[in-house]
């Protein structure tokens, strides 16, 4: 920043600009974290499953949001993995969107 003025009055304005400008910032921080956890809260996933024979195990297709495939999204990422982990390679990535894995 450039030399400050010496008198008072143009010190305390430029004090009451800084402070204005950064509650306007704070402001938008705060409203940028509501959009982020809206955002993560969100369903991005979904799983296609398919028809098995009686008695073998279910297979599915992950795909994510986005994806032209039938099916719309439901599942948040914490309930992907948790799939993934109980079901394993029976769960295939979607050819079409290429669904990865949420991170964790």
């Amino acid at each position: 920043m450039s030399e400050l003025p010496p008198d008072l009055p143009r010190l305390r304005a430029i004090a009451r600009w800084l402070e204005l400008t950064q509650a306007r910032v704070r402001k938008a921080i705060a409203e940028a974290e509501v959009r982020a956890a809206e955002e993560a809260a969100r369903p991005r996933w979904w799983v296609q499953w398919m028809r098995t024979p009686r008695g073998e195990p279910r297979r599915g297709i992950l795909h994510r949001e986005g994806c032209w495939c039938p099916g719309s999204p439901n599942l948040r990422a914490a309930q992907v993995r948790e799939l993934l982990a109980e079901h394993g390679p029976r769960i295939e990535r979607c050819l079409v969107c290429g669904a990865e894995a949420p991170k964790s």
